[in-house]
């Protein structure tokens, strides 16, 4: 049986006019009476239950928006559902007068998924680890995110070493227990994570510490930048 799923949605997309606008099977609606920010997204499954429709739509479109993440950066943030029907999606919206807003224009996050990612076979993980990246206010969680879309594609701490300092060449170098030279960004990653299970010998950084919040937050823009590429470089988008 086929359900229709309707989730409440945060992101910043701009629905032209406030018509529904549909990307890859998903519609993004705009909210009555509201401005014309995408706040529900709408898609269609097949299930037996609506309790095994809220789960699919709830996979499938989390799946979706990391996809789109990327393309220019901006949060997409599943909140909760809103409805499950076995009725007819919304197809139609009156035009509305609109109240100023930023954000991005739908219509160009349409264009560019149909133009890099449409019928494209994409590797789920890094672009979820990439979104999670996205949508997270914790700079730790952040740095942990992106830095493991690296270790995806990259798997070993001396490939991603190598390859972080052919695309940085100046980037600050540290030693670790062993007086193997790696990067600040493997050194921040070994402390945030590695170090809270005993490894690597080194002393945990601490969220609740200004200098070592400081020293994050002055290389996530770096260890970002180089997810963004890896990722873009090994999915062709």
């Amino acid at each position: 049986m086929k359900y229709i799923v309707t989730q409440r949605i945060e992101c910043v997309l701009i629905i032209p006019d406030g018509k529904p606008l549909e990307i890859d099977g998903f519609l993004f609606l705009r909210e009555e009476g509201g401005n014309n920010t995408a706040r529900l997204i709408q898609t269609e499954v097949e299930a037996t239950t609506q309790e095994e429709a809220r789960r699919k739509a709830r996979k499938q479109t989390a799946q979706f928006l990391s996809k789109i993440t990327i393309l220019h950066n901006s949060r997409y943030s599943l909140l909760g559902i809103v409805s499950v029907s076995d009725g007819t999606r919304t197809t139609t919206s009156k035009d509305i007068a609109m109240r100023a807003n930023v954000g991005i224009d739908g219509t160009v996050v349409k264009d560019d998924f149909e133009k890099r990612m449409k019928k494209k076979r994409l590797r789920i993980r890094p672009l979820q680890h990439y979104s999670d990246g996205i949508n997270s206010d914790d700079p730790f969680n952040q740095f942990r995110s992106f830095y493991l879309v690296l270790e995806y594609y990259l798997h070993k701490s001396g490939d991603i070493t190598n390859w972080i300092r052919t695309k940085e060449p100046t980037i600050e170098m540290k030693q670790d227990m062993y007086g193997k030279s790696i990067t600040i960004l493997t050194w921040i990653r070994h402390k945030i994570s590695h170090s809270k299970k005993n490894e690597k010998g080194l002393t945990p950084l601490s969220i609740s510490n200004p200098e070592h919040v400081e020293l994050v937050q002055k290389h996530l823009p770096v260890v970002r930048n180089l997810a963004r590429e890896i990722i873009r470089e090994n999915e062709k988008i």
